[in-house]
């Protein structure tokens, strides 16, 4: 189980979703202070984001059910293709509502936006490997 290579793409992946989740998308610098974009301040985007880092976790444990796995992965690049769309447009909506607010406004955004990209990457590596290892178990079973 944790020796497959699958299980360190998961695992990857479940360990970008969980910085994204806590840490700031965007930090707007104005005269008066500065302020952090973070993924709970909208509760949706928050809890999609919540479940993007549940399922990789959880699809590492059904190791014994490959069918399963794959499906599981597959319904989790859907998840974050919508979470990556969700979060570039949360965030640029947030981005021109405060430039319209505030005179002198810098919005620099952080690279946790591109990490449900990056694990969208990974799950599909995952995915990969998870189907290299049903051929093997597949080979295995006609030799017998």
């Amino acid at each position: 189980m944790l020796q497959r290579v699958q299980t360190l793409y998961l695992l990857a992946a479940t360990a970008l979703m969980a910085l994204i989740t806590f840490l700031p998308m965007v930090t707007f610098t104005t005269t008066s202070g500065e302020e952090v974009l973070k993924a709970f301040d909208l509760v949706y985007i928050g809890v999609l984001l919540a479940i993007c880092t549940l399922i990789p976790f959880v699809t590492i444990w059904l190791f014994k059910n490959r069918w399963l796995q794959i499906r599981l992965c597959f319904a989790e690049l859907v998840l974050l293709l919508g979470a990556q769309i969700f979060s570039i447009v949360y965030t640029a909506r947030v981005t021109n509502a405060m430039r319209d607010s505030f005179a002198g406004l810098v919005a620099d955004k952080n690279i946790t936006i591109i990490f449900p990209a990056i694990a969208f990457i990974l799950v599909i590596l995952a995915i990969r490997g998870i189907i290299k290892d049903q051929q093997l178990i597949k080979s295995l079973d006609r030799i017998r």
